[in-house]
């Protein structure tokens, strides 16, 4: 079965080049493996595209280098897939690093599936210098099947992420590709992974977080105030995934309700120090929860990207 390990880019020139490496290794750790790179360089205006090319140039593994002009990771990712040779996915961030035997890891996992899975693994700070945002290190294997509706006990985007993500081409040939409303560069801004996995737990496939196939996040946030800004994204994004599926699958938001209800209760005693480290507070999570639900409902509607649409 092909790999395809798919990488969406843009204005990381000096981040892209290891995170390729890493995938090589990773490639070379899985020998003899039928797999390839699919990496779109998103309108980058630095030497990133130059960079990319001079690395497949140098390299045995098989590379497709994409273009997207239109900013937005969503519809990088859409472009790839549309190319991609792979019956088995696998999403990184050009900002990642693969652990060596995250492939290893991947296919092993993958042969003991007996239907469709989502699946994600363990992400760690590549830079310990970083805040401790985008990254989870649990050592429980967890799963998520909509016959025992598991999502009224976890919010499951705060254990699955983008960054190492892992399917079958089949799913997506069922629930179709990635809402390109969400994610950064869309109208939300983010939450692109969080609304696939919300359709894919519907449709019946298995989410599970693993602990190991691990990636390596060198995501370069070290201040308060670059904290607060990505708190603010992933905030208004939750707020857009109540929008949409709480009054078609309210189960899906419970955990979530739940949260916001503590938040608002701490608002009210007078504690509103819900993340002091980044300045970001419980009246942040309510206003902000607020404005995605806000945006999300006044969007127009749209129907959601097949992968048998035509590439531009």
């Amino acid at each position: 079965m092909k790999l395809s390990v798919i990488v969406a880019t843009r204005n990381r020139a000096h981040a892209i080049r290891p995170c390729l490496d890493s995938i090589a290794t990773a490639f070379a750790k899985a020998a003899p493996l039928d797999a390839e790179i699919v990496v779109v360089n998103n309108g980058s205006s630095d030497n990133t595209m130059e960079i990319i090319t001079a690395w497949a140039a140098a390299t045995t593994v098989s590379v497709q280098l994409l273009q997207e002009p239109m900013a937005g990771v969503t519809r990088a990712r859409n472009h790839a897939l549309r190319l991609a040779r792979g019956q088995l996915l696998a999403f990184t961030d050009d900002d990642c690093r693969l652990h060596p035997q995250y492939v290893n890891d991947l296919l092993r996992y993958d042969g003991e599936d007996r239907g469709l899975v989502l699946r994600g693994g363990r992400i760690e700070l590549g830079d310990p210098t970083d805040l401790p945002l985008t990254i989870n290190t649990s050592p429980t294997r967890i799963r998520w099947t909509r016959s025992i509706n598991s999502a009224r006990h976890h919010w499951i985007p705060g254990f699955l992420h983008g960054c190492n993500m892992v399917m079958r081409r089949a799913l997506l040939d069922q629930i179709g590709l990635f809402d390109e409303a969400f994610g950064p560069g869309s109208y939300i801004g983010s939450g692109e992974d969080s609304d696939l996995m919300f359709r894919a737990y519907l449709a019946g496939a298995t989410l599970e977080y693993v602990p190991d196939m691990t990636v390596f996040h060198y995501h370069g946030r070290k201040t308060p105030e670059a904290g607060r800004k990505l708190m603010r994204r992933y905030t208004i994004a939750n707020g857009a995934m109540l929008a949409r599926y709480q009054f078609t699958h309210p189960d899906l938001c419970r955990v979530f309700y739940q949260d916001l209800r503590h938040t608002l209760r701490s608002l009210i005693s007078g504690r509103n120090t819900l993340a002091p480290e980044i300045h970001f507070s419980n009246t942040d999570m309510v206003v902000y929860s607020a404005l995605g639900f806000i945006k999300y409902t006044l969007m127009r509607k749209h129907s959601l990207p097949r992968l048998s649409e035509s590439v531009n």
